[in-house]
């Protein structure tokens, strides 16, 4: 749609037009980064349904979703089953590498991932996607480093934001829009 990427940057369009893929990160992203623990040592997460709808519409439109993380939940597990996600490595240490193992399974070129994350063990993806984003309160060195801050704030939207980006400049929002 054309108020969506009216709003950004020629550049920016360009690169979330060849975007195949979104994988994100889950605390600070899809979550406000808050964990919540109740008196029996149960964890709790907030997700935003707003980014969880666009999910269905992001596969539609053949593009790889999924989730890298460095913590391991089954609130998370539960939420990306939900989500009926392409994939959700979670526990992981090493990020990067995973990143390249799933280029390499999709037969994606780094360009054509988009990556969002919020925190030091996100940045050497960050630096290798095609478009990078963060949330807006995502750590300031991060948002640095990155193509696109969000306007949002991690558990507000910052995935679907970055998906209406790529499906505008692709041409398939307002078609997804418009069907309702």
């Amino acid at each position: 749609m054309k108020q969506v990427v009216d709003k950004y940057p020629k550049d920016l369009i360009k690169k979330a037009s060849q975007i195949k893929a979104i994988f994100f990160d889950v605390d600070g992203v899809l979550t406000d980064g808050g964990i919540i623990y109740d008196d029996t040592g149960r964890e709790t997460k907030r997700f935003n349904v707003k980014d969880g709808y666009i999910i269905s519409h992001l596969k539609k439109a053949g593009i790889v979703v999924g989730i890298i993380t460095g913590r391991d939940s089954k609130i998370v597990s539960n939420r990306a089953s939900e989500l009926k996600l392409d994939f959700c490595h979670q526990g992981i240490v090493n990020k990067y590498e995973v990143f390249e193992k799933l280029t390499d399974f999709y037969k994606l070129k780094k360009k054509q991932v988009a990556f969002i994350g919020d925190d030091i063990n996100d940045l050497n993806i960050l630096r290798a996607c095609g478009l990078s984003a963060s949330p807006a309160d995502g750590l300031s060195y991060v948002r640095h480093e990155v193509d696109l801050v969000t306007q949002v704030k991690g558990g507000q939207g910052a995935l679907r934001e970055v998906a209406d980006l790529v499906l505008a400049s692709q041409g398939l929002l307002e078609k997804i829009v418009t069907v309702g």
